[in-house]
Order: structure tokens, then C-alpha cells, then sequence
């Protein structure tokens, strides 16, 4: 055990993780607001009003953060409109490929494998795991943030028994975990050169999420009870916080790429090559 972690950090250390991941977190930066206006213009056209949204997503981000797009929640319910909505799907197509891009880049040096694909095809790919991406992000924020909503909903329209909500949330939380398992370990399985089978990514792809889940929970509660950005960097500090969050984010992504490609050499008897030393 001691041993492998020790070579993880050494493949870590060799590949620039950081240094990578602070290339995606650059452009996830960019994508989050698109992403945000889509996703708070979608929600415009339902009957949600921008004060339930509100509720909610204070309950599940740093405060800091919250702070930041507590003016743009707000303004984009008011004005929903289309050309916004267009706006919002060209920014995140854009930033969102690129980050994507990037991911891909890791991945592939997680492997030591060169990118032999044309720029086309890894920027149909790269958006079309974005796509993938968002589309589970919204799933488990409907789920998580508005599960109980949609389970009393259920109940008044259904007339189900009350047990129905325990059995509910039990439901909706082990979906947003597969869901989020399956994200990754498709993104592990499809986006790198090298081709593993699902079996072989589910290690990384099951690290990531329980990585991602415990390390952005820890971050929000650090956040919120232990530290205040806004008194410290003034207006911006809900923007640190957030680029440190992404940042977290993006080195999880890549460490998954990491133990899978750990994994594969150890199955092949074979080590990664090491950076020669001049």
C-alpha cells in the first residue's frame, strides 16, 4: 500500500499535475458563469422563483461563493431571455471544450501516450463530455438541492405512503453517486488515446467522485466555519474561493487518470519512464 501511494506520488510529481490542473481550472473558470446563466435561465422558464433557488444553493455552497452569484441569480430570472440563453451555450461550448481539452492532455501524459487524433475529433470529444458533464451536474443538483421538493411532490400528487420519502432520499443520493461514477469512468474509458475497459477505469472513476463529494464538502465547511476570503482579499474573495474549489476539482479529476494509469503499468510489470536528467 505504502509502496503504491509512493509511486503515485512520484508519477504526480512527473507528470506536473498541478501545473495541469491549474490549466483546467483556468477554464472552468471561464465556463462557470456560462454555465451558470444557462443553467439559471433554463430554470427561468419553470415555476421556481429566484428566492427558492437561492435557498438552496446557500445551503450547499461557501458563503463567499454564494455572495458572488447572489446578484446574478437574481438579474437572470428576472430577464430570462433567449439571446442570453445563446450566449450562455456558445461561452460554455468554448471554455468548457478547452478545459476538456486539457483534461485529455493529462490524461494521455498520465499514459505517456502522444495525441495521434486530429484537432477535430478531440474537440468533438472534449464537447461532447462537456455536454455529458453538465447534463449530470444538473441531474444531481435537481436531485440533491430540490430532491425534497420533488419527493413531496410525488407524495401530494401520488398519494404515496410517507415511507416513500426515506426510501426516496435514499434513492436520489445512490443515483447522483452512479451517476457521477459513470461520468468519470466513461470520460477515463472514451477521452485518452490509450483503451481500457470499463473495469479497468473503475478504480479512478470511483476515487474521483468519493474524492470529489469528501474534498468539496470539507472545502465548503472549512469555508464557512473556518476561515473568511472576503475579509481578507475584500470583494474578490468569493472569486478565490471558487478558483480554489475548481482548482481542488481539477486535481481530483487528473489523480483518477493517475490511479488507473498506475494500475495499468503495475498489471503490465512495467514502470512509467522517468524525465531524463541533463
Amino acid at each position: 500500500m505504502f509502496k503504491s501511494l509512493k509511486k503515485l506520488v512520484s508519477r504526480v510529481i512527473d507528470d506536473d499535475i498541478t501545473a495541469l490542473a491549474a490549466q483546467v481550472t483556468y477554464y472552468l473558470l471561464l465556463s462557470f458563469f456560462p454555465f451558470l446563466l444557462l443553467l439559471l435561465s433554463m430554470l427561468g422558464y419553470s415555476d421556481l422563483k429566484s428566492n427558492d433557488v437561492l435557498v438552496y444553493l446557500s445551503q450547499i455552497m461557501p458563503k463567499s461563493t454564494f455572495d458572488l452569484i447572489y446578484t446574478t441569480v437574481i438579474d437572470v430570472f428576472e430577464k430570462t431571455s433567449g439571446n442570453l440563453v445563446s450566449l450562455s451555450i456558445i461561452g460554455l461550448i468554448w471554455t468548457g471544450s478547452s478545459g476538456f481539452r486539457a483534461i485529455i492532455k493529462g490524461l494521455n501524459k498520465a499514459y505517456d501516450e502522444k495525441e495521434t487524433r486530429s484537432y477535430l475529433k478531440t474537440l468533438i470529444i472534449s464537447i461532447l463530455f462537456m455536454v455529458g458533464l453538465e447534463v449530470v451536474i444538473i441531474a444531481a443538483v435537481a436531485l440533491v438541492v430540490f430532491g425534497q421538493m420533488i419527493g413531496g411532490t410525488i407524495v401530494t400528487k401520488f398519494h404515496v405512503s410517507s415511507k416513500f420519502i426515506l426510501n426516496w432520499d435514499i434513492i436520489r443520493y445512490l443515483v447522483t453517486l452512479s451517476g457521477m461514477v459513470f461520468i468519470f469512468a466513461a470520460l477515463y474509458h472514451f477521452t485518452p488515446c490509450r483503451r481500457l475497459t470499463w473495469k479497468e477505469v473503475m478504480p479512478g472513476a470511483t476515487f474521483s467522485t468519493l474524492g470529489w463529494l469528501l474534498s468539496s464538502l470539507g472545502f465548503a465547511y472549512y469555508v464557512n466555519n473556518f476561515n473568511n476570503y472576503s475579509s481578507v482579499y475584500g470583494g474578490i474573495g468569493g472569486v478565490i474561493v471558487l478558483m480554489l474549489w475548481l482548482y481542488i476539482t481539477s486535481i481530483i479529476i487528473l489523480l483518477g487518470g493517475e490511479v488507473n494509469a498506475l494500475l495499468a503499468f503495475e498489471r503490465e510489470g512495467k514502470e512509467k519512464p522517468k524525465c531524463k536528467k541533463y
